[in-house]
């Protein structure tokens, strides 16, 4: 990986893109009676930011959606 890959795009462009695509996964999941846990509503800003990828941005959803099941 070069890098060129390694760094995120923060251009504000890719900041409002980001940004939909979060609304617009929430609101699909309010329409399922799904709301956020705290931590991941936090993480979904990180990624909007662009602090942290998409990837990493699924994991800590698997693991917020696990915590407590069998």
């Amino acid at each position: 990986m070069n890098v060129e890959q390694k760094r995120r795009d923060r251009s504000p462009e890719a900041v409002e893109r980001r940004r939909r695509a979060v609304e617009e996964a929430a609101a699909a999941n309010y329409r399922q009676g799904l709301s956020p846990s705290p931590a991941y509503a936090a993480a979904m800003e990180q990624f909007v930011s662009g602090e942290i990828t998409m990837d990493e941005l699924h994991a800590i959803g698997v693991r917020s959606t696990s915590v407590g099941r069998t």
